[in-house]
């Protein structure tokens, strides 16, 4: 057998190219993890800038269907939609901010045909446009939110990112569920 020549020529060597090797690897993973953390926040913040988005939309719907109950005051029965703007407490989660969305959508519909008949309904009308107007901005600003949640969801659960979602305890973004109110009717 011949003997061929040695990779390393000493011990020295052998070590001091052992310790590049460990830092590089070390180096490639603490700068790996901190890639896949910036990434990660940064897809947070962004679904997050859009939650907030839905949530201004949502609470600007419920404050023009408050002006429209005290502009009809008593004229057409708006018992059920006070109820629904009575439990509206500014901050819910997302589950119930889609639950108070869908309930308010259905008495404003159901307000709506009672007061189309009304003689004042000309004078209220540009609320419920509004109304309208706003869930028009809601479909298009909640679907981005589902999108960039859903997205950021995906992410954290990939391999790297779930390591790094673990260790930072963070959590999946929920999705709103008022899709079957946005039905985009006048």
């Amino acid at each position: 057998m011949s003997q061929g020549k040695r990779f390393f020529p000493d011990r020295r060597s052998f070590i001091v190219s052992s310790v590049v090797i460990v830092l590089l690897v070390l180096f490639a993973v603490v700068v790996t993890d901190r890639n896949n953390v910036r990434r990660l926040n940064r897809h947070l913040r962004e679904a997050e800038a859009e939650k907030e988005a839905c949530y201004d939309l949502i609470e600007e719907r419920f404050g023009y269907a408050g002006a429209l109950v005290r502009t009809i005051a008593g004229q057409v029965d708006t018992k059920a939609v006070e109820e629904v703007l009575a439990r509206w407490d500014g901050d819910p989660s997302i589950d119930e901010a889609s639950a108070l969305y869908t309930a308010l959508d259905e008495e404003l519909a159901l307000l709506q045909r009672k007061a189309v008949e009304h003689d004042s309904y000309r004078a209220w009308s540009p609320y419920f446009e509004r109304i309208h107007a706003l869930e028009l901005k809601l479909i298009e600003v909640s679907a981005d939110y589902q999108d960039r949640a859903a997205y950021y969801n995906a992410q954290k659960s990939g391999f790297p990112a779930l390591l790094v979602a673990r260790r930072h305890k963070l959590e999946d973004l929920l999705l709103f569920d008022f899709g079957p109110s946005l039905k985009g009717r006048p």
